[in-house]
């Protein structure tokens, strides 16, 4: 148990040297792809070290593979759409991760009360949007699309750590698990904003911050934690 700890905080620390790389040489693919590696290797190192090959398990490594593919094709487009490559792989991570915890913890009919956040979610993104006037432009109904995914994922991550929350140990790993999901969304909207809106910086109760080093903080960090989440 503890050699496993060992290891992946081990590549816990490989997240911060590569992200530190990656933030210091910003727009470089090769640091960031490397940034993209460990939490991959993570999810990957504790499914074969506790042999907890389970639907969930695959499914959130599948979901790990997918977000890595989406970091290196994020830079293209399609079809006159910005970033669509990458956005289309980033969805289907997502769809991943929903299918694990749909694995994880069934859904049924009770759930369906889980429609309002996710609406209220999706109705604060698009006022967000016209308020800081970001133009999509042709990417418009692919970022919508992509939207309501991500939403979906927060929300269902967010129920299906609740829902294993069991005392001891097993609260921890759900805490990490929600962690992990706002993490994720948190750094899509810095993504957004550097992406169609040219931004570098934010203001945050009078303080200037780089957009870079956040992202790289909320969406590799996210992702370690999500990848730990294969021991739920």
């Amino acid at each position: 148990c503890y050699i496993m700890e060992y290891f992946y905080f081990l590549f816990l620390a490989l997240e911060f040297v590569t992200g530190y790389f990656y933030v210091s040489r910003p727009g470089i693919l090769k640091y960031k792809m490397a940034a993209s590696v460990p939490f991959v290797l993570a999810g990957a190192y504790l499914v074969i070290v506790t042999g907890r090959f389970t639907p969930y398990a695959l499914l959130i490594v599948a979901g790990l593979v997918s977000s890595f593919i989406g970091d290196w094709v994020l830079k293209y487009d399609l079809f006159g759409m910005k970033g669509l490559p990458g956005i289309v792989f980033f969805a289907l991570a997502h769809i991943l991760y929903i299918s694990a915890f749909a694995v994880r913890v069934p859904f049924t009919f009770s759930d369906l009360w889980l429609i309002v956040p996710w609406m209220v979610m999706l109705g604060l993104e698009i006022l967000a949007k016209k308020k800081m006037k970001i133009d999509l432009g042709a990417t418009a109904p692919a970022v919508l699309i992509y939207a309501m995914i991500i939403d979906a994922m927060v929300i269902l991550g967010i129920r299906a750590a609740v829902l294993t929350m069991n005392g001891g140990i097993s609260v921890l790993r759900s805490v990490v698990l929600i962690f992990g999901v706002i993490m994720f969304i948190i750094s899509d909207a810095g993504v957004c904003l550097m992406m169609f809106d040219s931004r570098k910086d934010i203001k945050i109760v009078n303080r200037i911050f780089k957009l870079d080093p956040i992202n790289i903080i909320m969406y590799n960090g996210g992702q370690m934690l999500i990848a730990a989440s294969v021991l739920l």
